[in-house]
Protein backbone atom coordinates (compact mmCIF):
# COMPACT_ATOMS: atom_id res chain seq x y z
CA UNK A 1 0.00 0.00 0.00
CA UNK A 2 1.34 3.38 -0.97
CA UNK A 3 1.86 5.75 2.03
CA UNK A 4 0.50 8.74 0.13
CA UNK A 5 -2.91 7.05 -0.03
CA UNK A 6 -3.10 6.53 3.72
CA UNK A 7 -1.58 9.73 5.10
CA UNK A 8 -2.35 12.77 2.98
CA UNK A 9 0.54 15.09 2.36
CA UNK A 10 0.36 18.82 3.06
CA UNK A 11 -0.05 19.46 -0.65
CA UNK A 12 -2.93 16.98 -0.84
CA UNK A 13 -4.60 18.58 2.25
CA UNK A 14 -4.34 21.99 0.56
CA UNK A 15 -5.89 20.60 -2.61
CA UNK A 16 -8.75 19.10 -0.59
CA UNK A 17 -9.30 22.32 1.28
CA UNK A 18 -9.23 24.42 -1.89
CA UNK A 19 -11.53 21.93 -3.64
CA UNK A 20 -13.92 22.05 -0.69
CA UNK A 21 -13.89 25.86 -0.68
CA UNK A 22 -14.60 25.96 -4.40
CA UNK A 23 -17.47 23.49 -4.02
CA UNK A 24 -18.98 25.54 -1.17
CA UNK A 25 -18.72 28.75 -3.17
CA UNK A 26 -20.24 27.07 -6.21
CA UNK A 27 -23.09 25.66 -4.11
CA UNK A 28 -23.71 29.02 -2.42
CA UNK A 29 -23.87 30.76 -5.80
CA UNK A 30 -26.29 28.18 -7.16
CA UNK A 31 -28.53 28.47 -4.09
CA UNK A 32 -28.48 32.26 -4.26
CA UNK A 33 -29.46 32.21 -7.92
CA UNK A 34 -32.20 29.67 -7.28
CA UNK A 35 -33.61 31.66 -4.36
CA UNK A 36 -33.67 34.93 -6.27
CA UNK A 37 -35.54 33.28 -9.14
CA UNK A 38 -37.95 31.58 -6.74
CA UNK A 39 -39.06 34.85 -5.11
CA UNK A 40 -42.54 35.96 -5.95
CA UNK A 41 -42.63 38.60 -8.65
CA UNK A 42 -43.24 42.13 -7.44
CA UNK A 43 -46.90 42.97 -7.14
CA UNK A 44 -48.16 44.89 -10.09
CA UNK A 45 -49.65 48.19 -9.10
CA UNK A 46 -53.31 48.46 -9.77
CA UNK A 47 -54.40 51.13 -12.23
CA UNK A 48 -55.56 54.30 -10.54
CA UNK A 49 -59.25 54.30 -9.81
CA UNK A 50 -60.92 57.67 -10.17
CA UNK A 51 -62.00 58.96 -6.77
CA UNK A 52 -59.80 56.51 -4.85
CA UNK A 53 -57.55 58.07 -2.26
CA UNK A 54 -53.83 57.41 -1.95
CA UNK A 55 -52.70 55.32 1.00
CA UNK A 56 -52.14 57.36 4.15
CA UNK A 57 -48.51 58.05 5.05
CA UNK A 58 -47.10 56.16 8.01
CA UNK A 59 -47.78 57.77 11.36
CA UNK A 60 -44.77 59.53 12.86
CA UNK A 61 -43.12 57.72 15.77
CA UNK A 62 -41.68 60.81 17.45
CA UNK A 63 -42.44 64.52 17.44
CA UNK A 64 -39.20 65.07 15.52
CA UNK A 65 -40.62 62.95 12.68
CA UNK A 66 -43.19 65.71 12.04
CA UNK A 67 -40.47 68.09 10.93
CA UNK A 68 -38.79 67.78 7.52
CA UNK A 69 -35.02 67.29 7.56
CA UNK A 70 -32.81 70.33 7.40
CA UNK A 71 -30.40 72.26 9.59
CA UNK A 72 -33.19 74.48 10.90
CA UNK A 73 -35.08 71.44 12.12
CA UNK A 74 -32.70 71.08 15.06
CA UNK A 75 -33.04 74.79 15.82
CA UNK A 76 -36.82 74.42 16.00
CA UNK A 77 -36.67 71.28 18.14
CA UNK A 78 -34.03 72.68 20.51
CA UNK A 79 -35.40 76.21 20.86
CA UNK A 80 -39.17 76.06 20.48
CA UNK A 81 -39.62 72.91 22.58
CA UNK A 82 -38.19 74.68 25.62
CA UNK A 83 -41.38 76.81 25.87
CA UNK A 84 -43.96 75.11 23.63
CA UNK A 85 -45.36 71.74 22.77
CA UNK A 86 -43.44 71.83 19.50
CA UNK A 87 -45.86 69.44 17.74
CA UNK A 88 -48.40 72.28 17.87
CA UNK A 89 -46.31 74.28 15.39
CA UNK A 90 -47.08 71.68 12.73
CA UNK A 91 -50.87 72.06 12.88
CA UNK A 92 -53.10 74.98 11.91
CA UNK A 93 -51.13 75.80 8.77
CA UNK A 94 -50.46 79.54 9.06
CA UNK A 95 -50.11 82.09 6.29
CA UNK A 96 -46.68 83.72 5.90
CA UNK A 97 -47.89 86.96 7.50
CA UNK A 98 -48.89 85.07 10.66
CA UNK A 99 -45.47 83.41 10.87
CA UNK A 100 -43.91 86.89 10.49
CA UNK A 101 -46.05 88.19 13.39
CA UNK A 102 -45.02 85.22 15.54
CA UNK A 103 -41.37 85.86 14.72
CA UNK A 104 -41.68 89.46 15.91
CA UNK A 105 -43.24 88.23 19.15
CA UNK A 106 -40.28 85.91 19.79
CA UNK A 107 -37.49 88.37 19.05
CA UNK A 108 -36.64 88.74 22.76
CA UNK A 109 -36.37 84.95 23.29
CA UNK A 110 -34.15 83.67 20.48
CA UNK A 111 -30.93 85.16 19.02
CA UNK A 112 -31.48 87.02 15.71
CA UNK A 113 -29.85 84.65 13.20
CA UNK A 114 -31.43 81.60 14.81
CA UNK A 115 -34.80 83.33 15.01
CA UNK A 116 -34.73 84.17 11.29
CA UNK A 117 -33.70 80.61 10.39
CA UNK A 118 -36.37 79.05 12.63
CA UNK A 119 -39.21 81.11 11.22
CA UNK A 120 -38.03 80.75 7.61
CA UNK A 121 -38.11 76.98 8.17
CA UNK A 122 -41.56 77.06 9.81
CA UNK A 123 -42.93 79.40 7.14
CA UNK A 124 -41.52 77.20 4.36
CA UNK A 125 -42.78 73.90 5.76
CA UNK A 126 -45.99 74.69 7.63
CA UNK A 127 -47.79 77.36 5.63
CA UNK A 128 -51.39 77.54 4.56
CA UNK A 129 -50.64 76.19 1.08
CA UNK A 130 -49.59 72.78 2.39
CA UNK A 131 -51.74 70.11 4.01
CA UNK A 132 -51.31 69.68 7.75
CA UNK A 133 -49.29 66.61 8.72
CA UNK A 134 -50.92 63.67 10.45
CA UNK A 135 -50.15 64.47 14.11
CA UNK A 136 -51.00 61.68 16.55
CA UNK A 137 -53.23 62.98 19.40
CA UNK A 138 -50.70 61.92 22.03
CA UNK A 139 -48.21 64.44 20.57
CA UNK A 140 -50.68 67.23 21.39
CA UNK A 141 -51.34 66.25 25.01
CA UNK A 142 -51.06 69.18 27.35
CA UNK A 143 -52.61 71.50 24.81
CA UNK A 144 -51.28 74.03 22.37
CA UNK A 145 -50.58 77.70 22.83
CA UNK A 146 -52.81 79.70 20.50
CA UNK A 147 -50.88 80.74 17.43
Amino acid sequence: MDASCVVPTTQRMTEITMSTRFAILLLAGALSAACSQAEAPAAQSEPAVPGASAPAPAAPKTVADLFPAGPERDLVLNNCASCHNVACATIGQRPAARWDDLEQGHSDRVPGADLDAIFAYLKGNFDDTKPAPNVPPEFLEGGCTPF
